[in-house]
């Protein structure tokens, strides 16, 4: 790739600041494996890559064992940059549109059972840091947060008469969660 290749990557990647950071690092890595490999099948601009390019891309690291959802977070990265590039007026297609990555599984998460949850919920809060603890494992397992919404949590979320918490969950979302 050349310079001013790389430098069109970097300024769309400054343009990524709605994103959380967890995933403009990963958009910023996938952007960085299509380069090399751009570099490797020799491919000197951004507009020479095209859809049979991106399916080898995308059959490459496949390969390589990496599993569908990155797989589709790499395809949603690429789509992201090429649309960047089409509104700069650098290229007339987005060769990432219409393919699709592997089906990833769906795997269910694991839960605790009964014994391993009481056992976490019966311990002794005698001093305040294992009371704190205890109650956010209380509120963690009873309400089904998710572990960023519990560590976001601040104390005037907790509505103690309607017994409802507010969290901030995926994409800034707001919602009420009874406790």
């Amino acid at each position: 790739m050349r310079p001013d290749q790389t430098q069109r990557l970097n300024a769309f990647l400054l343009t990524l600041r709605h994103l959380s950071a967890h995933t403009r690092l990963a958009y910023q890595r996938d952007l960085a494996r299509l380069r090399a490999y751009c570099d490797k099948h020799a491919l000197k601009r951004w507009r020479d890559l095209d859809g049979g390019r991106i399916r080898g891309f995308v059959a490459e690291r496949h390969r390589q064992g990496i599993g569908g959802r990155s797989l589709q977070r790499s395809l949603s990265a690429i789509r992201a940059f090429f649309r960047y590039l089409q509104a700069a007026g650098e290229t007339g297609h987005n060769p990432a549109e219409g393919i699709r990555a592997p089906k990833a599984p769906r795997n269910l998460p694991r839960v605790l059972d009964v014994d391993q949850a009481r056992q976490l919920l019966e311990t002794d809060a005698e001093d305040p840091l294992t009371a704190r603890d205890k109650a956010m494992f209380e509120l963690f397992y009873s309400s089904g947060l998710r572990l960023s919404e519990l560590i976001g949590l601040d104390t005037d979320a907790v509505d103690f008469n309607d017994r409802l918490v507010t969290v901030t969950g995926k994409g800034g979302k707001m919602r009420a969660v009874p406790v």
